[in-house]
Order: C-alpha cells, then sequence, then structure tokens
C-alpha cells in the first residue's frame, strides 16, 4: 500500500528535493504571514480587526454576493497558477516564482493569525474553515505548479548551458500543459467552494459559536 502510494505521489510530484524545498518556502510564509501580524503596530491591528468583523458582519448578514466571490477568488488563482506557469519556461522566473509562492503562502499565514487576533480561540474555527477545503486545494495547486515550474527551469538551464540532452524538454513540456490543465480545474473547484460553500459554513458557524 505505501510502495503504491509513494509511486503515485513521484508520479505527481516527481522530485523530493524540490518538493520539500517548495513546501519549506509556503510553510515559512505561512509563518511570517502570522508573525507579521504580531508585529503590526495597535493603528494596524486595528484596522485588520475592523476589516475582520466587517467580514464576518457581511456574512452573518447575507451581504456577501456568492457569484462575485466566485469569480474573485477564480479570476486571482487563474492568474497567479498562469503567472507561475508562463515563468517557469524562462531560466530567471524561477526566483520569481519562489516569491510569489511565498507572498501567496504569506496571506495565508496572514488571514489565519487575523482571525485568531479578533476571535481568540473562536478564531481557530474560522481559521479551520478558511482552510479546508478551498485553501488546501489553492496549498496543493500552489505547491504542483510550483515544482514543476522549478524543475522546468532546471531543465531549461541544464540543457541551454550545460548542453545535457538526457532527457526530453518537448515530452516534459506535454506534462507541463496537463499538470496546467489540472492546477486549473482544481482553482475552478477550489473558487466554486470558496465562494458559495465557505460563506454557508462560516455563516452556520458564526451562529452556533463565534
Amino acid at each position: 500500500m505505501n510502495k503504491k502510494f509513494n509511486s503515485g505521489l513521484a508520479l505527481i510530484l516527481p522530485s523530493k528535493r524540490i518538493n520539500l524545498f517548495v513546501i519549506f518556502v509556503i510553510v515559512l510564509g505561512i509563518i511570517s504571514g502570522a508573525i507579521f501580524l504580531v508585529a503590526l503596530k495597535d493603528t494596524d491591528k486595528e484596522l485588520v480587526t475592523n476589516q475582520i468583523t466587517t467580514f464576518i458582519s457581511n456574512i452573518d448578514g447575507n451581504n456577501i454576493n456568492n457569484f462575485v466571490a466566485f469569480k474573485n477568488a477564480l479570476w486571482e488563482n487563474i492568474i497567479f497558477i498562469l503567472l507561475i506557469w508562463f515563468l517557469g519556461m524562462s531560466i530567471i522566473g524561477v526566483i520569481l516564482n519562489i516569491f510569489f509562492i511565498y507572498f501567496k503562502s504569506f496571506t495565508v499565514g496572514f488571514t489565519l493569525s487575523s482571525l485568531f487576533l479578533v476571535y481568540e480561540a473562536k478564531g481557530l474555527l474560522a481559521g479551520f474553515i478558511y482552510l479546508f477545503p478551498s485553501c488546501i486545494i489553492n496549498i496543493l495547486v500552489m505547491l504542483i505548479i510550483g515544482v514543476y515550474s522549478i524543475i522546468l527551469t532546471i531543465k531549461l538551464w541544464k540543457t541551454v548551458f550545460m548542453k545535457d540532452r538526457s532527457y526530453s524538454i518537448s515530452k516534459f513540456l506535454r506534462k507541463y500543459v496537463v499538470i496546467l490543465v489540472i492546477s486549473l480545474i482544481l482553482t475552478v473547484i477550489s473558487a466554486g467552494l470558496e465562494g458559495y460553500l465557505f460563506p454557508a459554513i462560516l455563516k452556520l458557524a458564526i451562529k452556533l459559536f463565534i
């Protein structure tokens, strides 16, 4: 069972070293986002608190347009995916990709920390709802597209500058296109959950616990 799981995982994420590196960047971004809120001035924390309470009040009062929320989430994530994907086809793009992945993870950590700042222990519940399942899907997509973009950059570097012809760039590019399609499909699912399911579950949680 473990061998099948490992082989399946290796098929999706083919490089353990790069997998771990991208996971490290994502975790670092989340932790940095959480710590950054702690370092803010009291006036900035008050601004964040007002934004969170307004957002929660809008959900509780049915003032959220689900389609607009879906469209905004979809548009934002599609831009992110396409940016990472296209930059992966340029040798210098890997540096920007690492930064974008870090920044995207940073916002996740900042949001989770903000919910905890406003609602304390109850904010953990709101954070859990925020994470599952849409945010987890986004992180998974970020991991997959990030890993493949870095692998492609390394392959291009070896091919162009080291004249290494031991593998086929065209074959990997076909797989790279498949990864893009899968990522976009997952993004549509994630945006749908974020636009429609997330507000409904959070509203229920607000009435029961928050």
